[in-house]
């Protein structure tokens, strides 16, 4: 097939793109922010630098995008090439066999506009928050429903979300639910025994969805358990590097931390992941983190918050790991965290049990099965 991905130019839309290099298939690339190529997708036939002015910046379009943002994307057009007229362009050009939008607001939402125009085969990826979150709110609503009505094909990070999309209007088939990144080369040689382990893993974001002070506030609740621990703080806002800053002063912690946007290389985070004992992920909502499934399948015990029961597709409650159900409860946090740290067997009755997402999850098997997804769509639209 000839398709066309529209995606961001980040991670795991490359890993997920990547699937299909030296397949049958003829890729396009093109991303709605016009980023400049991933590094990893640049053996696409991708589409870079074509957002231009139309008339210079005027005074206010800032304000008006933050505070209206209804009207700014009204306006859009009359001031720039918008990502809906180079879409619009492209498809007419390239004359794809399927378009693929990966994240369901900017990536998708300007294919909303080209399907007014023309008509296309179009598969949605959702991931994360993109229903579950965004469908709360007034500006996103309609437009979710939009996308999903006018696709025809849908993958998902969950299972949870195949259901919400089917409230929300989409009648297409869905292709099931995989990793948004797609497998996992997993690297045994990083994963230590259990008994080696002296590392607490947090997830640093604290801002619209993550809740990392909360974490950061239970493991202060545990300071006699933790104290003997390295803690590492990853991908870590502002105001989680100011508290851990604190926490360095009043109680002499060892903390390390990377801060959002300057993190360390994927390569380095596995290997902690395959040396920690504990690994804390708390967001108010959330599809199937990335991050959490390499804690499982490198061995550290998941303490993950559940948003929408997503979490709990792969993690059974004080088994496999630890499910928070409320993620702005300190005290809920605390209590994991006690409970992982003074029960030895837990641990490794969940280090043995989550053994087998090495290859479930295993880049060979997730891209088998993508393919597979790939082949029936073709097949479907062959048949349409």
């Amino acid at each position: 097939m000839k398709i066309l991905f529209v995606a961001m130019q980040y991670i795991h839309s490359a890993r997920w793109i990547n699937q299909l290099k030296d397949t049958e298939h003829e890729i396009y690339m093109f991303d709605c922010l016009d980023s400049p190529i991933h590094e990893d997708l640049q053996w696409t036939n991708y589409t870079t630098n074509w957002s231009k002015r139309k008339i210079k910046l005027i005074k206010g379009e800032t304000f008006i995008k933050k505070h209206f943002p209804s009207l700014s994307e009204k306006i859009q057009s009359f001031l720039k090439i918008t990502a809906a007229e180079k879409l619009h362009e492209l498809i007419l050009e390239i004359q794809p066999d399927v378009v693929h939008s990966m994240e369901l607001q900017s990536e998708s939402y300007p294919l909303i506009q080209v399907r007014e125009k023309i008509n296309f085969n179009w598969i949605c990826s959702t991931w994360g928050s993109d229903i579950y979150h965004f469908s709360k709110e007034a500006f996103h609503l309609k437009r979710i429903q939009n996308v999903l009505k006018n696709a025809d094909f849908l993958f998902t990070d969950n299972i949870r979300d195949i259901s919400l999309a089917t409230q929300h209007g989409f009648k297409g088939k869905a292709m099931g639910s995989f990793p948004g990144g797609g497998g996992f080369l997993v690297k045994e040689n990083y994963i230590e025994p259990l008994e080696n382990r002296n590392l607490i893993l947090v997830k640093g974001y604290h801002h619209w969805a993550g809740r990392a002070l909360h974490a950061l506030k239970a493991l202060e609740n545990n300071l006699e358990l933790v104290q003997k621990y390295q803690i590492h703080v990853y991908a870590a806002h502002p105001t989680v590097i100011a508290e851990i800053t604190r926490l360095q002063k009043e109680y002499n912690l060892h903390i390390s931390y990377t801060a959002r946007g300057i993190e360390e290389s994927h390569d380095a985070l596995l290997r902690k992941f395959g040396q920690a004992k504990i690994a804390i992920g708390i967001s108010v909502t959330d599809g199937i983190p990335n991050t959490m499934l390499e804690a499982m399948i490198y061995g550290a015990f998941p303490i993950q918050t559940n948003p929408g029961n997503a979490s709990e597709e792969y993690i059974s409650h004080k088994k496999n790991g630890w499910l928070i159900e409320d993620a702005e409860n300190s005290q809920e946090i605390t209590e994991a965290v006690t409970n992982a740290l003074t029960n030895e067997s837990l641990l490794a009755e969940a280090f043995e049990a989550n053994k087998k997402y090495r290859k479930i999850l295993s880049y060979a098997q997730i891209q088998q099965k993508v393919l597979e997804a790939y082949t029936i769509i073709e097949q479907n639209l062959k048949n349409a």
